[in-house]
């Protein structure tokens, strides 16, 4: 054999081992797909024949439900709520009202006073022959509480100037005056009345100190029961003024802004002039920080905050939630995250629907219109309540705790309103003094009455503060 048979045969044998090799792999790749086709279909065969059951989803914070959940209990300590002063049951009305405005207040005042008077004196630009600022004779305790004696009997009356009431023509003399000082004295003390001044560029530095401490006289005082409101006062003011604030819906219309907590009677527990713009706290709109500034004394104590819808939303309440403390109010349609299926929902006259997100119910009632109402201290149900002709109706168990309890800053407003001290003045500071003169008076006589069980009149027991300041 030659050597081509020789390579062709070679070549062959080869291509024989080849698809032998070839023929074997296939039958083996052909098999294990069997095998591999047979374990999917009875994988297949196993899931169709055992029911698949998904895992259950964790309940969405945000989600609105329909059914009720447990009331946060946060046990408010009753005990400790009431009188604070050490004074006995037979107090004299002047006994209580010292103790709220004490001798520190009026330490101040009367220094205040003096060194403004000084100042005036020393003035480089002439005075006038008469003027009252040309000699200033430095006032006492006596002469000050005389004055606010004076101050506080002349909101009593009606006159068309300060100094008709020292005048000794019968058309408008009134002893209680000229018995204490003449016109031109109390004038003169009036021009120079203020308080200490903060050194700071905040826009109510002038009352600021005499503000904080008077707060604190009154927190001292009282503590309060657990329910409380919060709601804004007008106080009336028509000068230049750039945190001068216009309400349609008050009396005054014109004037300076207060936000007060009160408790649900109306003692004054707290005070905040609204001054204009201010920053936010972090991660809270102005209204929120607000509220937890004029609630921080009484936060993580188990009250309950009644606030109307200018204040009311679902993250306050979720924040003042998280600090042991309870909310019941109206509420705005157009508040972030509410349930469209409530605010939008037309409903008949008297009918009642509600919501759950977490411990908080959103709940909506037509009465005359529509009345949206949030809450965390009730489950929203209907009860018997009767109205002022003492006929029974149904209404809403949040909107009834709120009718009883949301009047308490408007109970002081209406007291206060009756028997003003403020005149009209174009220092604005000296409007505030002399309202904060009213709300002592206020509170002295809310603690007088409950001590004593007395039933005094609120001018009755103005008039005894009067005669035993003059």
């Amino acid at each position: 054999m030659d050597s081509w048979e020789k390579d062709q045969a070679r070549l062959l044998k080869i291509v024989e081992e080849m698809n032998s090799g070839s023929s074997n792999s296939e039958s083996e790749s052909d098999a294990d797909s069997a095998e591999n086709n047979n374990s999917d279909s009875e994988d297949d065969e196993s899931t169709t024949d055992e029911e698949y059951e998904a895992p259950e989803e964790p309940e969405n914070d945000e989600t609105w439900h329909t059914n009720t959940t447990s009331i946060r209990n946060f046990s408010f300590d009753a005990d400790a709520a009431g009188i604070l002063l050490d004074i006995e049951e037979n107090v004299s009305p002047i006994q209580v009202f010292e103790k709220i405005w004490d001798d520190q207040v009026m330490e101040m005042i009367i220094k205040s006073t003096n060194d403004y008077g000084i100042k005036l004196c020393n003035q480089a630009r002439p005075h006038t022959r008469h003027s009252r600022k040309a000699n200033f004779k430095n006032t006492d305790m006596i002469e000050m509480r005389k004055f606010l004696g004076l101050g506080l009997l002349q909101s009593q009356l009606k006159f068309s100037s300060i100094r008709k009431l020292f005048s000794i023509d019968a058309l408008h003399y009134h002893p209680a005056f000229p018995s204490q000082m003449s016109g031109r004295r109390f004038e003169q003390i009036l021009r120079c009345f203020c308080v200490e001044e903060e050194n700071s560029s905040d826009p109510l530095r002038k009352i600021k100190i005499f503000l904080d401490l008077l707060i604190q006289k009154f927190a001292n005082a009282y503590a309060p029961n657990e329910a409380l409101s919060l709601d804004e006062s007008l106080l009336l003011f028509r000068g230049r003024l750039y945190f001068r604030t216009y309400m349609k819906g008050k009396k005054a219309k014109y004037g300076i802004k207060f936000y007060e907590l009160c408790s649900a009677q109306g003692y004054v527990l707290n005070i905040e002039v609204y001054k204009g713009h201010r920053e936010n706290d972090e991660n809270m709109t102005t209204i929120e920080s607000l509220v937890m500034r004029l609630m921080q004394s009484y936060l993580n104590k188990g009250h309950h905050l009644f606030m109307d819808n200018y204040y009311n939303s679902l993250p306050l309440s979720n924040k003042l939630l998280s600090k042991k403390t309870h909310v019941t109010g109206t509420l705005r349609v157009n508040r972030k995250g509410l349930p469209q299926e409530i605010t939008r929902r037309k409903l008949r006259k008297g009918e009642h629907v509600w919501r759950r997100q977490n411990q908080t119910y959103v709940s909506k009632w037509k009465d005359k219109r529509d009345v949206l109402c949030l809450t965390t201290a009730y489950h929203p149900s209907m009860i018997n309540t009767a109205n002022r002709r003492q006929q029974e109706k149904r209404k809403p168990i949040e909107i009834v705790n709120y009718n009883q309890n949301m009047s308490g800053v408007d109970r002081a407003d209406q007291m206060m309103s009756y028997y003003s001290c403020p005149r009209k003045t174009i220092r604005w500071y000296k409007k505030i003094i002399f309202h904060l003169l009213d709300v002592a008076v206020w509170n002295s006589f809310y603690i007088f009455k409950e001590k004593t069980g007395s039933q005094m009149k609120y001018i009755e027991y103005r008039e005894a503060i009067i005669r035993s300041l003059t």
